[in-house]
């Protein structure tokens, strides 16, 4: 699974927080999204990586402005490797 953060601008109210959900959760390979609206944040997590470009454009086609603030990065990737030295999930 990947993690992707995004900064949206524009939410002010909770009505924002599920158009944003919403306008996530329809691209392939999202699983969770997690919105905190006092930072104007977004956590999405799934097979995401290939669909950065369909976020953001969904996000703006519904009005609310988007940067990437952290590269996408696979969990399994972050993690120890129980394998030794040579990690078997690179």
């Amino acid at each position: 699974m990947e993690t992707i953060n995004l900064t949206v601008s524009g939410m002010t109210c909770g009505a924002c927080i599920k158009h944003v959900e919403k306008a996530i959760n329809s691209i392939t390979g999202v699983q969770k999204v997690e919105v905190d609206l006092a930072s104007g944040t977004v956590k999405v997590e799934g097979n995401v990586s290939q669909h950065v470009k369909e976020m953001i454009a969904a996000l703006e086609e519904d009005g609310y402005p988007v940067q990437v603030t952290t590269d996408v990065f696979s969990k399994a990737k972050s993690g120890s490797c129980k394998s030794g030295s040579s990690c078997c999930c690179n």
